[in-house]
């Protein structure tokens, strides 16, 4: 449960699967925003020769700064083809041309979500898409693989407070409009841009190499309930808001593998024992699985 990256990866996972990619020729320390921590990454190797490549954790930043402000930490994850560091940054660029659409993409699923999670009225919570305020600074990356902590960082946005107070959580995974959380590729140096961080807890979508003990909750192997099970049961929520709860009494990072965006918040409700987090949590488990 409680992980620390042993001797940092062996192999470049490139599985094709969704991932968000940032862009060595458009590094965003060359736009002017200094990455908190930089270190050489490792090298890796393919059957056919070494290579490298970066990775990075970047602190999600709305357009609006004052309800950023009011956010927990929330850790995007990304890899740097070709890249030759490990960067986290505290700030990050605005868009400097048109968003990459598969980003886009992935920010307004989580947005629609995310709304439906957090179960508030209100003008701001209203738009199909999210409004300027709402949209993240994500430079010139691509990819779908922040969905999961662009929903949590929605989420967070939509209620009271910081949903998990002074907790850092990254997280890498793609989302569905139903919550579902999707494979990412590059993961291993993702969770190690991740473990610069500092973070409490890293949401993944399998074990990453090098990296023990990780957090398993059993679940059910189908994605569907069925044979009177209910979502909750399911999805294992009690088994994931236990294991939160026993994280909160080991200190150090916890490295946890989900399927869905509503395990992530069952542990998180665990971990912290917030009355929002666990109100939100609780609410997610009442909405359907399959939904569009």
């Amino acid at each position: 449960m409680v992980g620390c990256l042993g001797s940092v990866l062996a192999l470049l996972i490139a599985d094709g699967l969704a991932g968000d990619v940032a862009s060595a020729s458009a590094d965003p320390a060359v736009v002017g925003i200094i990455p908190a921590i930089d270190v050489p990454a490792p090298r890796f190797s393919s059957a056919a020769a070494p290579i490298h490549s970066g990775g990075q954790a970047s602190r999600i930043e709305l357009n609006d700064a004052d309800v950023t402000a009011t956010l927990s930490a929330w850790y995007r994850l990304a890899y740097v083809g070709g890249g030759t560091r490990l960067r986290v940054f505290e700030h990050y660029p605005h868009a400097i041309a048109d968003p990459d659409p598969d980003l886009v993409r992935s920010a307004h699923v989580a947005w629609r979500l995310a709304n439906r999670i957090a179960g508030q009225d209100g003008k701001p919570q209203a738009s199909n898409q999210p409004p300027r305020w709402a949209q993240f600074r994500t430079g010139t990356d691509t990819g779908g693989s922040g969905g999961l902590i662009f929903t949590l960082a929605y989420i967070d946005a939509l209620t009271p407070g910081a949903l998990v107070g002074t907790l850092r959580v990254a997280g890498s995974g793609g989302i569905g409009p139903d919550g579902a959380v999707f494979p990412v590729s590059n993961l291993e140096i993702k969770v190690a841009a991740a473990m610069l961080a500092e973070p409490d807890v890293v949401f993944t979508t399998r074990p990453p190499k090098q990296v023990e003990p990780v957090t398993i909750v059993a679940t059910q192997p189908s994605r569907h309930p069925a044979g009177g099970y209910t979502i909750g049961e399911w999805l294992n929520l009690i088994g994931f808001e236990q294991a939160g709860r026993l994280a909160a009494s080991h200190p150090g990072t916890a490295v946890v593998v989900v399927h869905d965006v509503r395990q992530a918040l069952a542990w998180l409700c665990g971990r912290t024992g917030s009355a929002i987090a666990c109100a939100t949590a609780g609410r997610s488990a009442l909405l359907p699985i399959g939904t569009s």
